[in-house]
């Protein structure tokens, strides 16, 4: 799903923290996007799991990381490589996550019951796919 954005290009002198604090005003920001988009508003527990991931999806790989309400409630984490690859979480605001991998001409979906579950590994992985392509 394309996100439109109203934001401005980012700075030249931008740093990877500024991404992330970017990322994390985004997150903040998604329930009050989602109601002025009269979509359903994601719940607590989405941004909550969605706040833990995109900490996790950083450490495994500090970039730009667009973070934004879908229709059906959700938070996604979207990581896209500019290349037509990319790695998108979903967080659904009854607590579940879905890692849609989309990279290397192949698409793999996950589902997890919570963000605890999603491994490290999963996201480390699946994000250095990106990076691979690249190079």
């Amino acid at each position: 799903m394309a996100r439109p954005s109203s934001r401005q290009a980012r700075p030249p002198t931008a740093t990877l923290d500024d991404d992330l604090r970017e990322a994390l005003r985004d997150l903040d920001e998604a329930a009050a996007e989602a109601a002025a988009s009269d979509i359903p508003e994601p719940s607590s527990v989405a941004i909550d799991n969605a706040r833990q991931l995109l900490a996790a999806m950083y450490d495994a790989a500090p970039r730009r990381f667009e973070v934004y309400p879908t229709p059906d409630g959700e938070i996604a984490i979207d990581a896209p490589s500019g290349r037509g690859s990319s790695v998108v979480l979903l967080c659904a605001s009854g607590g579940g996550v879905m890692c849609l991998v989309n990279a290397a001409g192949a698409q793999r979906l996950t589902r997890y019951a919570d963000a605890a579950e999603v491994p490290a590994e999963v996201l480390r992985d699946a994000l250095s796919e990106l990076e691979a392509e690249a190079d």
